[in-house]
């Protein structure tokens, strides 16, 4: 045999001998742990990203609702507060507003008396403060909320306000509060 010969079988001896030793194919049995590993923590890793990302929108649904119904609330206590304050004998009552009727709150003061008037105009539910006997100008009322719907009702000793955003109902302490 030639020297090429023998250092062929030489090759192909040693290659198997450590073939034999590590395992299978001559794989090393830990390339399967290491890959099964891999294979493991891309799993983990998918499933976490799944998991933030129907966390953050879930949380976006939720801020967005509570956001909505914040804003319900606000409209609805901010009246709800104004006529409380008026509350008093002959304080409240109904008027008639550019677009429809008007909520009247009254309030007798040593300088006279004033009215606190609630009415839609141009798509909004506003306010003007303005002396009792002064006629309505809605120019230079302040818009509380958007809104097209505004009515509110009297009945014994309790007020109902309903807008687009809710309805609230205010109990009387006056006795007379409501015309």
């Amino acid at each position: 045999m030639s020297t090429r010969q023998q250092q062929f079988l030489e090759a192909v001896g040693s290659s198997a001998l450590r073939a034999n030793r590590l395992g299978t194919g001559g794989r090393q049995p830990r390339d399967f742990g290491r890959v099964f590993t891999g294979l493991l923590f891309a799993l983990f890793m998918v499933t976490l990203l799944l998991a933030i990302a129907t966390g953050t929108r879930v949380y976006g649904a939720l801020a967005e609702t509570g956001a909505s119904d914040n804003s319900e609330r606000l409209a609805t206590s901010l009246l709800a507060n104004y006529v409380r304050a008026a509350d008093a004998a002959d304080g409240i009552s109904a008027g008639e507003g550019p677009e429809g009727p008007s909520l009247v709150l009254t309030e007798r003061l040593s300088g006279g008396t004033f009215e606190n008037r609630f009415y839609l105009y141009d798509g909004r539910l506003v306010s003007e403060y303005t002396l009792a006997d002064a006629p309505y100008s809605p120019q230079t009322a302040t818009p509380i909320i958007d809104a097209s719907l505004f009515e509110f009702s009297f009945d014994q000793g309790l007020l109902t306000i309903t807008t687009d955003r809710g309805t609230v109902d205010v109990a009387l302490r006056s006795s007379r509060g409501g015309a």
